[in-house]
């Protein structure tokens, strides 16, 4: 089913990265030129984009908000890849696996900046659920900034039977939790094999896949405020674990 990617930093990085079957880029006729439409425009060229210009109310119309920059792209649905593609790519790059889980979280912007942060962190992939968390929608490419075009993401059925595998497959599974104290993030060894898991936005993980991890870690807050967001506690980890492996590197 094909579907519309909006914003030019969403639609510049679907083009670029050549992962979906493009159909046509639709550009407002009202809209004026300038150096950004203009690289879109030329990028779309470039890999032979079918171009169109409609009136902005029908672009308006058809994703149901003004919140698109004048500019449309119809794409076919996103490319899930499998785990062993993962696992392809970081041997590839002569590392060990650097995955991130997503445990039922529902907001698409903060999927959307924790896939920001997983490709400029080199993650080699990202597991969702297929059930009870959103997927790579419009949404979610356009809070990435289209990221996640050039990330392998996989859905699978039962996140516990995965933590299971991966295991299986000798890779460390954290969980961030933020009423740990025992396991500081600070102070674990990251320079491995490793999953980091992320927790719903408002009940964080669940109890099952809890239960399934090797460790529970928090990060030292040191200010007033005691908690953070699923994106940033997210993020920070991310970068954590890959500064890990920059510091032995």
């Amino acid at each position: 089913m094909n579907e519309f990617i909006y914003r030019r930093n969403a639609i510049a990085e679907t083009i670029l990265a050549s992962r979906r079957n493009i159909v046509r880029l639709l550009l407002a006729k009202e809209s004026s030129s300038n150096n950004k439409t203009s690289l879109v425009v030329a990028s779309a060229q470039i890999k032979s984009v079918k171009i169109e210009r409609i009136p902005r109310s029908q672009i308006t119309g058809i994703i149901g908000n003004s919140n698109h920059q004048d500019m449309l792209l119809e794409v076919q649905s996103y490319p899930y890849a499998e785990i062993e593609d993962m696992y392809a790519l970081s041997a590839q790059n002569n590392e060990a696996p650097l995955l991130l889980i997503l445990d039922q979280l529902q907001s698409p912007s903060n999927i959307g900046r924790l896939l920001r942060s997983a490709e400029a962190m080199r993650a080699h992939g990202v597991i969702l659920q297929k059930r009870r968390t959103v997927g790579i929608t419009p949404a979610v490419v356009a809070a990435s900034m289209g990221a996640s075009e050039h990330l392998l993401i996989a859905r699978v059925t039962n996140i516990a039977r995965t933590i299971t595998q991966l295991q299986g497959d000798n890779l460390w599974v954290i969980g961030l939790d933020a009423n740990t104290e025992s396991n500081l993030l600070s102070e674990m060894d990251l320079n491995r094999a490793i999953t980091i898991v992320i927790g719903n936005e408002a009940t964080g993980i669940r109890k099952l896949i809890r239960n399934k991890c090797d460790a529970l870690v928090s990060i030292s807050m040191l200010g007033k405020i005691k908690s953070l967001n699923a994106a940033i506690a997210g993020s920070i980890a991310l970068y954590a674990a890959r500064e890990a492996r920059n510091q032995v590197d």
